[in-house]
Order: structure tokens, then sequence, then C-alpha cells
């Protein structure tokens, strides 16, 4: 109330539009934290404004302050945050240094990049066994959706996901890039499918993190003795050292896998699926040369896969502005570069997301300290 009354008198009364109310009326109900329905909204006017202040459609009008305010919740009824941009312009309106905390400068828990509809997204829809709803916001170029899931120890998780305009590095650092700025996530997803190397075991369907990620086309081509080499310089960004240790749990333990495996509908592979953490290449080309593969392994000895995403995922995500997300890529073999098929691309892109929910469902309390729900 006290917040609120602050907000209300710092303009004058010719000042105090609608919007400038509602706004007011979700700070003050700290819907920066937690959202908050429009009956809420229009409760807490009645108690705090006189009959002909009163907004009208307040429902509407959220509606409407896409730039402020962000969906969390389809409904009924429908639910509301108010984003760091809305106390933004609350700042501005009111000249007050509105504070949130460490919690509030984040609207979302998770934010997934996909480069594809189908499999990749789909996948990831069915995986959150959860009703998603589509963020109407013509403003934005991407399509977003969003849901909520809980953990395993009831945390509640509030999701935004996109797929790029395009396969390559260009189109996924720029839908990472609009996720971070307009949905302010915690922590990046990267959820898909790539192909993998040969070393290691893999089966198709088997789990690549990105640890890290490296753009191999990157580097100086050179005449030596009249023989063109290729020198790297591939500037490799690596994990959070907390999700590191977190995954290391999941390395030769095939229950998750088994339990994922049995879900599954169609065709499976011969061998169980794993997981494996280490070097992913990325560029913007298709390899079906099996000799490009071993030029790039001289270099990565551990390579894991290459695809063409995840090093303009993490490379957004490491440069983002605050509050700045944490990125993990979690990538399913499919193929195997120069051995290539479409028929794995299902299974893969399912094992994918199956494990990025499981892992988040599991391990989201043990991530980091300001990971941790009110």
């Amino acid at each position: 109330m006290e917040d609120f009354i602050k907000l209300k008198i710092s303009l004058s009364k010719k000042d105090r539009t609608p919007k400038y109310y509602i706004l007011s009326a979700l700070y003050s109900m700290e819907a920066h934290k937690k959202a908050v329905t429009s009956q809420q909204v229009g409760d807490f006017l009645k108690l705090h404004l006189k009959d002909n202040e009163l907004p009208q459609n307040i429902a509407s009008s959220l509606q409407a302050y896409d730039s402020y305010v962000a969906q969390t919740e389809k409904g009924p009824p429908k639910k509301w945050i108010l984003t760091e941009s809305g106390i933004e312009h609350l700042r501005k309106m009111s000249s007050l240094p509105l504070k949130g905390n460490i919690e509030s400068e984040y609207n979302y828990e998770i934010g997934i990049i996909c480069a594809l509809q189908d499999p990749e997204m789909n996948a990831v829809i069915e995986a959150s066994s959860s009703n998603w709803i589509e963020l109407e916001n013509t403003k934005l170029v991407h399509v977003y959706r969003s849901t909520e899931i809980s953990t395993y120890r009831d945390s509640k998780l509030r999701i935004v996901a996109t797929t790029s305009t395009s396969m390559g590095l260009t189109a996924a650092a720029i839908a990472t890039t609009h996720l971070i700025n307009n949905f302010k996530p915690r922590i990046i997803v990267m959820i898909g499918i790539a192909a993998g190397t040969r070393n290691g075991g893999k089966e198709f369907g088997d789990v690549l993190v990105a640890d890290p990620t490296i753009d191999y086309n990157s580097g100086k081509v050179v005449m030596i003795d009249g023989v063109r080499h290729f020198q790297p310089d591939p500037y490799p960004l690596g994990i959070s050292a907390r999700l590191r240790s977190l995954l290391a749990k999941y390395k030769g333990k095939p229950e998750i896998f088994n339990s994922i495996r049995n879900r599954w509908k169609g065709d499976l592979p011969g061998a169980r699926n794993s997981l494996h953490v280490g070097p992913l290449g990325a560029a913007d080309q298709v390899i079906d040369d099996p000799s490009r593969i071993e030029e790039i392994q001289q270099s990565w000895r551990k390579l894991v896969g290459i695809e063409m995403e995840t090093y303009g995922v993490y490379r957004a995500a490491s440069e983002a502005a605050k509050p700045q997300p944490k990125f993990v890529s979690f990538k399913s073999v499919c193929d195997f570069a120069a051995e290539k098929s479409d028929n794995w691309q299902p299974y893969a892109a399912f094992t994918a997301a199956e494990f990025a929910f499981e892992f988040f469902k599991n391990e989201w309390e043990n991530l980091e300290p300001t990971f941790q729900q009110e």
C-alpha cells in the first residue's frame, strides 16, 4: 500500500492515466515477483482509488500493455507479471527509485530455443506435458509460446520458447538475443538434433551437451609451400561449472535414458542411450564428408558432434545485458555427419527434449542459489 501511495502522489492528478494506475498496482502487489490476475488488480485498485478514478476494462488493458507486462498463464484466469520494462516505465514517470531484487530481474525461469518447429519444437511441447499458450505480440518477429511446469520438489518454472527463423549461427544468435531482451529468462536452453562423432560409442538418440561449443570455421586460411592450410581460432564457450558438475551425475547412469526410451512409441536403436559432455562444433554448413570431420578432430580430439546453432546461442547469452542468463545446449544424435539419414530425427528430438525436462525437474533447486524460488 505504501508503494502505491508514493506512486500516486508522485504525479499530479491530471497526469495519472489508467495505465499508470494499473502498472502502479502491479508493482505494489509485487507482480514482478509473482503473477496476478486482472481480478486481483481490480480488487486492489478498488481499495485505493475513488470510483471516478478506477480504470475500466483492466483485462483488456493488460492485454494491450505487452511492452510492460507478460502473460504467464492462459487460464482461466489469465495471470500477468510486471516486466522490468514496466518497472522502468514507472521509474521514469514517477521519478521514484523503484527497486526490485535479484528475483524480480528475471521474468521467466527457462528460455528455450529450437532451430526447427518439426521435429524439435514439437518434441519440446510434447515433453513438457503441459498446456502452452501463444504470446500474442505482433511487434515481435518470432512466435513465442509459454507454459509452466513443476519440478519434483514443487518449484514452479515459467518457460518461454521460440524457434529461429532459419537454421544456422546467425539466426540462432538473433533469436536468442530477442528472447533474452523481451522475456529475461534465468537460463537459455538450446534443444534439438545434431550429428554425432563415432568416437565414444555413440548411438542414435544419445544426448550431447556442448561444453564447450566451438565455431570450427573461425580461423585463418593460409598458403604454406603452395598448399592451403586452415589455422583455427575458434574462441570456445563453455557452460557454468555448477551445470557441468550436475550433468556429470548423469554420465554412465542409464536409468533416466531407460525411462525415456520406454516412453518412445516408435522404432528404437539397438543400444541404450547415454549422455556425452564435450566440444560440440558449430558452423553454417551441413557436412557430408568424413575427411572434414577428421580435420576438425585434429584440433578437438574429444569432439562429440557437429551442428549449426549452439555457438550462436552461447555467444548471444554470454554477451547479453544484465540480468544475464546462464546457458546450456541439449542436442541429440540423429546421424553421424558423413552417414546422413533423416530416419532418426524424431527419436533424437524426443530424447533431447525429454532429457532436458527431466534434468531441470530433478536439478533446478540444485543449480544455484539465485535460481531458488521464494
